[in-house]
């Protein structure tokens, strides 16, 4: 009977571990703790990549091609989630994660503009960390982009230095994730569509960057070269495509996205687009991933989203109020100290009730 039990549990585990791998996402590289779990010692040896279970089989292909790829690829998952958590800190939805290994919870179950613009930040994130990488010779198989100098120059400059090689940085992206999602889906067509929408809203951004040379700083030549934008600025891009986002609807027979009517602006390349309204996500709800309001700071002051009235969905708010001391009324004696008295002041916070 203890040999049948053992058997049983194995069974278990087996199975548990299978189902972890499924749900697993390579997001979940992007959270600090699990990715210390891996020691220096394993993440820089050549198969470190076949041994993410978090990574789809050519996620781990793609990875296994550099050895220093897998520290780029957590750097991108990290920068998507922490840009997405910042631009979202004033909304009910704050771009919250979970400890699951699925990172973005339930809300991705849902194909709403929150899921559009994870799946667009994402894979900004990638494009944005690979190419960095690039430029900083951190990648064995890239490095500057040199068919910009191939372009014409312009009236006063001379094409030079280090141009970030979008293209490499665009297609390791669109390779590592784009193979993930089934275009015959509605819900792929559209991780799909948002996906391209961020990497593009990168090659949108890219800035042109100069340094003059000659006698005296009399810029007699002027060498340009390409370069990304932060991605703080990507970042708010994509905020305002979010704001903007197109409804859309599946087209089952011809596999597409489709406006919902012939009046409503054809989405292009550059928007998000998404497929079902976003809940209100007020309340506490774990079937699509809502965390709620209750306990939420709000600014008492604003009418936006980030204000009390909208932020606590007409439940009302507390405040607490606490002193906080401070130097204040300094004066300096010669020679040589300063002294200043301690000034105490009142600071209100506001929370959701």
């Amino acid at each position: 009977m203890a040999i049948v039990t053992n058997t049983w549990i194995s069974t278990i585990i087996v199975i548990l571990s299978v189902l972890q791998v499924v749900h697993a996402s390579w997001w979940y590289l992007g959270v600090t703790s699990s990715y210390q779990i891996l020691a220096d010692e394993v993440r820089h040896k050549p198969q470190a990549c076949s041994n993410i279970q978090y990574f789809l089989p050519h996620q781990r292909d793609i990875c296994s091609n550099d050895g220093k790829l897998l520290d780029v690829i957590r750097s991108g998952a990290s920068m998507s989630i922490e840009e997405c958590q910042y631009q979202f800190r004033d909304r009910r939805w704050n771009c919250s994660t979970t400890n699951s290994t699925d990172v973005f919870g339930k809300v991705l179950y849902i194909k709403s503009r929150e899921t559009a613009y994870i799946y667009a930040i994402s894979s900004a994130g990638i494009m944005y960390a690979v190419t960095r990488a690039c430029a900083k010779g951190e990648l064995d198989k890239c490095g500057c982009d040199t068919k910009v100098k191939t372009r014409q120059p312009g009236e006063d400059f001379e094409w030079g230095g280090c141009s970030d090689n979008i293209r490499y940085g665009a297609k390791f992206s669109k390779d590592f994730l784009d193979q993930n999602e089934t275009r015959s889906k509605d819900h792929g067509t559209m991780n799909l569509w948002n996906n391209g929408a961020g990497r593009k809203t990168i090659k949108d951004e890219i800035d042109v960057q100069c340094k003059c040379h000659g006698v005296s700083g009399d810029c007699s030549v002027k060498i340009c070269w390409r370069k990304m934008r932060t991605f703080r600025d990507i970042g708010a891009v994509l905020k305002q495509k979010f704001d903007g986002a197109s409804y859309v609807r599946w087209d089952k027979s011809r596999k597409r996205l489709k406006r919902i009517t012939g009046k409503q602006k054809r989405p292009t390349k550059k928007d998000l687009v998404y497929l079902a309204e976003s809940p209100d996500f007020c309340e506490y709800n774990p079937d699509y991933g809502s965390l709620g309001t209750r306990g939420r700071q709000c600014n008492k002051t604003s009418y936006g989203l980030d204000g009390c009235t909208l932020m606590c969905c007409g439940r009302g708010y507390q405040t607490l109020v606490s002193e906080e001391k401070h130097d204040c009324d300094c004066k300096f004696y010669w020679c040589c100290r300063v002294e200043c008295k301690k000034c105490t002041k009142s600071l209100e916070k506001h929370y959701c009730n």
